[in-house]
């Protein structure tokens, strides 16, 4: 049986291994950890200063940890990319909001731009171009839509520091329009609408049976001539399968309730029309008419593919759907000459304006790129995080390896316990 002494002995045998150890273990961690961590509370202004010293160091560090209170220019995510891609572990915090900006030309002869802005609900947004502010808008669903006029240069989205970057890309190549319908009121100031607002209209109007009467050259219905159809009501009859092929190859339809109700439409319309709510005379006895009050068919059982665009009173007036490669709109209004004849002051106008709009909305319409170099930073937290990862929880340090700088004063503490533990047990022993 082993006496105290063996014990003893055994011991510091023990102790020894470990002091040895622990040396091995220090040699090893200086050999091998030669790159610092850096650990800074540095704002993305400040990344112009210590990103060259980074860079400059004769080992990359090893761990950098910074927080943002806006996003890093192109240039700045580019250079943390870059010393990531060397081995750096970058680590990033801050309560930056996603923002995202897009712009794209209106399909109108009147030009404009459609700036679409995603950003949390509830946030305001400032939209900016190379002059000043162009207006403020409050995000809600995730974002916001607006049509402006050209602007001058970049088209900016400001939100708590974050800025999203675009510039129309692109312009696009308009077509004329046809308009399709029965002679009467409704056919003469829907093409006198889309004419006043500058679109190039060619007209088929039905006289009587078998009678039209033809504006412009009416020739054949494709995308090369057209960019849009409107079917006001029956007399699109003859020209159903020619409107179908239209649509499947690209272009855009507008069907009223009169043409939408046809059964050679049927594999075009957004859904079923039901009853005229309200009579155009108890509309006109109630005063000025407007698009709230005209008599309108309500759009009842939708496809699973139409997207309603307007409600009135709970129900769908104008809903779209996309049909092949193009899109086809139906709209519930059978008589909007009322509201351009018996509205208020600006009735002209809003009646103009709304259905140069629904063409826009649906119009075929070429693009063709004007600004092919243009790098837009139209979505800066997207693409810090593209770079260098999603936002942080905890430190890069936390996430790795222990710091070697604890690594280091843990092994130099264990080598002293143990040393002085052996080196007692030695002289208590009698033993050198």
């Amino acid at each position: 049986m082993p006496s105290r002494a063996d014990w003893r002995v055994g011991g510091e045998h023990v102790l020894r291994g470990v002091v040895l150890t622990a040396l091995a273990l220090m040699l090893w961690q200086s050999l091998h950890s030669s790159r610092p961590a850096v650990q800074e509370d540095i704002n993305a202004p400040g990344l112009d200063g210590r990103l060259p010293q980074w860079t400059a160091m004769p080992v990359p560090p090893r761990h950098i940890n910074i927080r943002l209170d806006s996003a890093p220019s192109p240039l700045e995510r580019d250079w943390l990319k870059a010393l990531a891609s060397v081995g750096s572990r970058i680590a990033w915090t801050g309560d930056l909001p996603a923002v995202m900006i897009a712009a794209e030309p209106v399909p109108s002869p009147g030009g404009g731009l459609r700036v679409r802005v995603a950003a949390p609900t509830g946030v305001n947004v400032e939209l900016r171009d190379d002059i000043g502010a162009l207006d403020t808008v409050r995000a809600a669903n995730g974002g916001a839509s607006l049509v402006m006029n050209a602007p001058a240069g970049e088209v900016k989205a400001i939100a708590d520091h974050m800025v999203a970057v675009t510039l129309p890309r692109d312009s696009v190549t308009l077509r004329k329009v046809l308009v399709i319908g029965n002679a009467g009121w409704e056919s003469k100031f829907v093409i006198a609408a889309l004419e006043e607002e500058g679109w190039k209209v060619d007209a088929l109007v039905r006289v009587a049976p078998g009678v039209d009467v033809t504006q412009g050259s009416a020739a054949a219905i494709d995308t090369s001539r057209y960019s849009a159809v409107v079917a006001l009501d029956d007399a699109s009859a003859p020209y159903a399968g020619r409107i179908a092929d239209f649509v499947r190859s690209g272009g855009g339809l507008i069907l009223g309730p009169g043409a939408a109700a046809l059964d050679a439409m049927g594999s075009l319309r957004a859904g079923s029309s039901e009853e005229v709510m309200q009579t155009a005379q108890g509309v006109m006895a109630s005063g000025s008419i407007s698009l709230a009050t005209l008599p309108f068919s309500p759009l009842m059982g939708l496809r699973n593919d139409a997207v309603p665009l307007e409600r009135r009173n709970g129900s769908v007036s104008v809903a779209a759907r996309r049909v092949g490669a193009g899109r086809a709109l139906q709209v519930g209004y059978g008589d909007t000459w009322r509201w351009r004849m018996g509205g208020g002051d600006d009735s002209l106008r809003d009646h103009r304006a709304w259905w140069a709009g629904l063409v826009s909305s649906v119009a075929y319409a070429p693009r063709k790129a004007v600004r092919p170099g243009f790098l837009a930073d139209d979505a800066p937290m997207a693409q810090l995080a593209a770079a260098i990862g999603p936002r942080s929880t905890g430190s890069a340090v936390a996430e790795g390896a222990v710091n070697p700088t604890h690594w280091m004063a843990w092994l130099f503490s264990l080598v002293s316990f143990a040393l002085i533990g052996e080196v007692a047990s030695r002289r208590l022993r009698g033993a050198r």
